[in-house]
């Protein structure tokens, strides 16, 4: 499952040269295995950097798979045998999946499969790294090649937890890798998208509910969906290509005046062991075109609704309803469709819904033009309206039925957009006695009457309503994969609002991708009366029980004397005391 989180922003200064095309973290090595055809001749050899402290029981020299790098299923890695590992290609299975080459206390078949290929040049020392390619961009201060060409384990799943994860200095626990975009370009096309393509490779992959996250330059976030390829079931550890798709604004935002962009992308993956990425990069070509719903009209006449490509449907002179967007199971419908022409006067064409909203039309449905009459001119106004997909507000000429059609803000007949996108910032509004603050568009806190501040959060002192909390980073154990997590709230949801199970408060202004916050809470023995239970610190201490860090239950004696009621090991008054003060009926 792959998720991702972009923070966007921009700054001022020209220093790129060209047309922009990409900028692009790590390199294209096929995940450090190159060709994966040739192990310990011309390219990398086992153990992979493979970061166990002791040998798993299987020795990691490829002699399970007859020194050839293979998939879970035992074919060559390179399917073609052409080129770099690419899309399509797999991650080798280099524990070879034999359940007797288990390493202790590591669970059964991820004990080996992880890999660090990493370059020096991809490093630089650090987990982060700063190496990037571009065409048409200079690098400011772009890092995350560290997280490239690596199998990481952000929450631990792959050695069960990150206790029982090698101490040899391995990615585990340390939340999701991700990828910082600072650069400048010259010249750059402000009216196409701009795309986040990534290659990774995911052992027990599952696209089903790929998403990534879109955090604007305010701190606000906001869900995309990413298009991957088909990796179709069974196929552990394949090779495949992602791409999101962004607006231009929100990465250049204030284009053309300033050319430097700011994106930050994080691939969230909590129920993968090991995830890889071979490189990451902003472009203006995705990776992976996506797919929507295209309205067109056939030979005959007819109109049809069919999912495919927006270059597929101008191929059939159709109408592209946008990525992602899931076609009904009732064809078009069709009826009267009210233009306004050039010359000043209204026509009417029967037509389809979408060709009459392509056209900017006035639609009537199940009526001809015989039966409809345009006058008198409906006029268009500014709507605001917020997209289900990405989160973000637009402003577009339309009349009042189809803003309410888009659950939008009207402005009124004849209101002019100023701008395609409305901005974002904090809003004001009166409640009783004081004020209330929440972050929204600028035309939504004027359609709720509110003071706006543009660009600014609830917690900046600048906003006279502010809610005076600054917000940081929130440790807990995720509800729903039973995993540590981390979240940036305020402390007093954190730690009183209940919405948190064991929360730890890491201070304001923190952030969760701080790399030395570490959310891991280590499991101990814990004893309970005469019992022992392994688990944290927090269940153990809420239990009452006396709990012994980094210990396992065969490692520790609890006290097993039933007389000892008390469980402090020692049989006294207190225990007699205890036996008084329960007497009477058990319950």
């Amino acid at each position: 499952m792959l998720t991702a989180a972009i923070l966007t922003l921009a700054s001022t200064t020209a220093l790129g040269q060209g047309t922009f095309n990409y900028i692009r973290l790590g390199d294209l090595d096929g995940m450090g295995f190159v060709t994966g055809t040739d192990p310990c001749g011309a390219e990398p050899c086992w153990p992979f950097h493979s970061p166990f402290d002791l040998p798993p029981n299987c020795a990691l020299d490829g002699s399970c798979s007859g020194g050839v790098l293979v998939n879970a299923v035992g074919l060559p890695i390179n399917v073609d045998g052409l080129g770099v590992l690419s899309q399509g290609d797999f991650l080798p299975d280099l524990d070879c999946s034999d359940v007797l080459c288990d390493y202790p206390n590591y669970g059964t078949h991820y004990n080996s499969d992880e890999f660090d290929n990493r370059e020096p040049i991809e490093t630089n020392g650090l987990v982060y790294g700063t190496y990037t390619e571009s065409s048409g961009a200079s690098d400011i201060n772009s890092q995350g090649s560290g997280w490239t060409d690596v199998a990481v384990s952000g929450t631990g799943d792959g050695w069960n937890n990150c206790f029982d994860a090698p101490s040899s200095g391995y990615v585990c626990g340390q939340g999701q890798p991700t990828f910082v975009f600072q650069f400048d370009v010259t010249g750059a096309d402000p009216n196409q998208p701009v795309y986040i393509n990534a290659v990774f490779g995911d052992y027990d992959v599952d696209s089903a509910n790929d998403t990534v996250l879109i955090r604007l330059a305010n701190g606000t976030t906001q869900q995309l969906s990413i298009a991957t390829q088909n990796n179709g079931a069974g196929q552990d550890g394949m090779i495949q290509m992602a791409t999101a798709t962004v607006p231009f604004s929100a990465v250049f935002t204030s284009w053309p005046n300033s050319t430097q962009g700011y994106l930050e992308v994080e691939f969230q993956m909590p129920s993968e062991p090991f995830v890889a990425y071979d490189y990451v990069e902003i472009g203006v070509t995705p990776l992976v075109e996506e797919e929507g719903c295209c309205c067109y009209k056939d030979a005959d006449g007819s109109w049809h609704y069919a999912v495919m490509t927006s270059d597929k449907c101008a191929d059939v002179l159709g109408y592209y309803q946008g990525d992602g967007v899931d076609c009904g199971e009732e064809p078009p419908a069709t009826g009267a469709c009210c233009i306004w022409a050039a010359a000043g006067h209204w026509v009417c064409e029967d037509t389809s819904d979408c060709d009459c909203d392509f056209q900017g039309g006035i639609f009537y449905p199940n009526q001809t033009c015989i039966q409809t009459n345009c006058d008198p001119i409906v006029e268009t106004g500014c709507c605001c309206y917020q997209d289900q997909s990405t989160g973000l507000w637009f402003q577009t000429q339309v009349t009042a039925n189809k803003c309410e059609s888009l659950g939008g803000i009207f402005a009124g007949n004849g209101v002019l957009c100023e701008g395609d996108i409305s901005p974002i910032g904090a809003c004001c509004l009166e409640e009783g006695t004081g004020y209330y603050c929440f972050e929204t568009s600028e035309c939504n806190c004027e359609y709720f009457n509110g003071q706006f501040f543009i660009g600014l959060d609830c917690t900046n002192p600048e906003v006279p309503c502010n809610t005076g909390q600054e917000l940081g980073a929130c440790c807990h154990f995720n509800r729903e994969t039973g995993c540590p997590d981390c979240v940036e709230t305020t402390m007093e949801d954190c730690m009183e609002s209940g919405n948190f199970i064991y929360p730890e408060w890491q201070g304001a202004g923190t952030s969760c991708n701080d790399p030395n916050i570490d959310c891991c809470q280590p499991s101990g023995a814990c004893c309970v009366g005469n019992t022992c239970l392994w688990t944290i610190k927090l269940t153990c201490t809420d239990a009452g029980g006396t709990w012994n860090s980094l210990a396992t239950c065969n490692q520790v004696n609890c006290p097993s004397c039933p007389e000892d009621v008390n469980g402090d090991g020692t049989v006294n008054i207190t225990d007699l005391l205890s036996i008084i003060n329960a007497w009477g009926a058990c319950h």
